[in-house]
């Protein structure tokens, strides 16, 4: 059923994109004269040992910076960051948690007190904005703690304002595309519910995941902005009170006391029974955080629209530019060098780029190259562009994210992740079959890579957009590329192997390219810009 529903999005995007975008000859030349060598130097600069993983806050990833800031200006590309600048600067703020200070308590309607244990009944979120966490209130069970307009919601029927939320993770059945599993599967967004209905804590609990270090590093990574007032990630950025994570058995205690079986209100929310209660006690906790700062940057590169109107609109590419740094050594190397994650994305941006000025292409709306700091962090970088754009946020029309194409194989089918929900599916079919490229729905839905990468920073800001990704279409008789990629990410994927010296398909990478270039430059052109597909559930929020 799931399947059907996302093939028939599919097909409604393709028919309303029925508007063919001419390429001048000039275009179609640049797009032939994609450049592997181009592509694969940059890849062995940004993975050279040199710059030492790219980790923000490190003369490494400001050698990235600077690096991609001197090819923008060898290209010809124009300043698209602070005003005059190409970089953008955000401050990245480090909290992590003190356990020696985190406590908890219950207290029952008869004023009896009984205090939780630190990593067997609880564990403490960061908190970025505050040194210290605290809060309390009545504690309310709140399902999924999911909110699906039109849909479902576990807050109907019960009042969170100023009280503390008890929620399981996961989601109930019945949502029909992987993408909107993933986003309202999110701890982040399930948080920023919370937030929203008025609670003022939130405990989060994942009856299969047990508690097993004693003394665990808690620690959260979020973008400020200069007053230092909000804070941006994929996670919890401080909206709440305190956040806490809850074991199975603290669930477990809850329900003992409530004349409500556990068992059987996890098979009721599962199937989309509203089971929402207020639990006799009252909650309270406090932390402190120990927190820490540096500077950052986002790099923004311009390329202006042609059209006197359509110019004050703009597509994005993204891609991140950080990567993890160094870290336990495997076989001597202790550099985590990032070559496809994401050495290959920025080199992939940098080419499209290329192939902008050389095929003298004049887009109607604008185009922004953007490559983004501390997307291994949470998204951190994306977060804080896409809710505070160099240029005015309602201007944005769409994002095209680019993280890890994996290019290790012909490239023949590809994954548009969050195409689907709006029309830029149509660009994505335009782009695909002028390349003789298939489209495929996501072969790896558990994966939940669509709130994992960039792209998802731009939805929860109302901007459609979308990750293309490998498909399993092969031109091997009995290969089975799924079988392939997964063996290849066990042994490269946030691995120190994943070096210039690991498995490369530069043909690929061209295509990769091209297809990406035909997306943005489609978008561009068209003069109806992206919309989201009617009813879409991440389109209710669109600016």
């Amino acid at each position: 059923m799931k399947k059907h529903f996302s093939l028939l999005l599919i097909l409604i995007s393709f028919q309303a994109f029925s508007q063919k975008i001419p390429i001048p000859g000039s275009v179609k030349r640049a797009i032939s004269q994609t450049d592997t060598v181009t592509i694969r130097n940059h890849i062995a600069y940004l993975a050279d040992d040199k710059l030492k993983g790219r980790m923000p806050g490190t003369e490494g990833y400001q050698m990235a910076v600077d690096y991609v800031v001197d090819q923008f200006k060898k290209i010809g590309i124009q300043p698209g960051g602070d005003p005059g600048q190409y970089t953008q600067k955000l401050i990245l703020r480090k909290s992590v948690v003190n356990n020696a200070t985190a406590v908890a308590t219950l207290k029952d309607k008869n004023g009896n007190e009984h205090s939780l244990l630190f990593a067997t009944d609880f564990l403490p979120y960061p908190h970025p904005m505050s040194a210290k966490a605290s809060g309390e209130g009545t504690l309310v069970f709140v399902g999924y703690g999911v909110d699906i307009p039109g849909l479902y919601s576990d807050y109907d029927g019960v009042n969170v304002k100023g009280k503390v939320v008890v929620m399981v993770a996961g989601v109930p059945d019945g949502i029909p595309a992987s993408t909107l599993i993933s986003h309202f599967s999110s701890p982040g967004n399930k948080m920023n519910t919370a937030f929203a209905k008025g609670a003022t804590g939130a405990i989060l609990v994942n009856p299969a995941v047990p508690f097993t270090n004693p003394n665990p590093t808690l620690q959260s990574n979020v973008a400020l902005n200069p007053e230092k007032t909000t804070a941006y990630g994929r996670g919890f950025v401080g909206n709440l009170g305190f956040a806490l994570t809850g074991s199975k058995s603290f669930l477990t205690g809850l329900f003992l006391n409530s004349g409500k079986n556990l068992d059987q209100v996890l098979v009721d929310i599962k199937s989309r029974k509203n089971s929402s209660f207020e639990f006799p006690f009252t909650f309270s906790a406090s932390y402190t955080n120990t927190q820490s700062e540096f500077d950052s940057h986002n790099v923004v590169g311009l390329i202006p629209g042609s059209d006197p109107r359509l110019k004050n609109e703009y597509v994005v590419h993204s891609a991140h530019l950080d990567h993890v740094g160094i870290g336990r050594p495997e076989n001597g190397d202790s550099i985590y060098n990032g070559a496809h994650d994401n050495a290959s994305g920025v080199a992939s941006l940098l080419e499209i780029a290329r192939v902008y000025k050389n095929g003298k292409a004049k887009p109607k709306r604008s185009v922004l190259i953007v490559m983004v700091t501390a997307e291994e962090m949470g998204l951190v970088g994306s977060s804080y562009f896409a809710a505070n754009p160099t240029v005015p946020k309602s201007s944005i029309v769409a994002n095209v994210n680019t993280d890890m194409p994996t290019v290790i194989a012909p490239l023949l089918s590809v994954v548009p992740l969050g195409a689907e929900h709006s029309s830029i599916m149509g660009n994505v079919k335009f782009a695909a079959d002028y390349l003789g490229l298939d489209v495929e729905a996501d072969p790896e839905p558990e994966q939940n890579r669509f709130v994992r990468s960039d792209q998802y920073s731009f939805v929860v800001s109302g901007i459609p957009a979308l990750h293309i990704k490998y498909g399993n279409k092969s031109n091997v008789p009995g290969f089975d590329m799924d079988a392939f990629i997964k063996e290849w990410r066990a042994k490269y994927y946030h691995r120190a192997a994943d070096g210039m010296d690991g498995i490369f398909n530069f043909t690929a990478a061209k295509t990769y390219v091209q297809l990406n270039f035909l997306i943005s430059y489609s978008i561009a052109n068209t003069l109806e810009k992206p919309r989201w597909n009617p009813g879409d559930l991440f389109g209710m929020g669109s600016n």
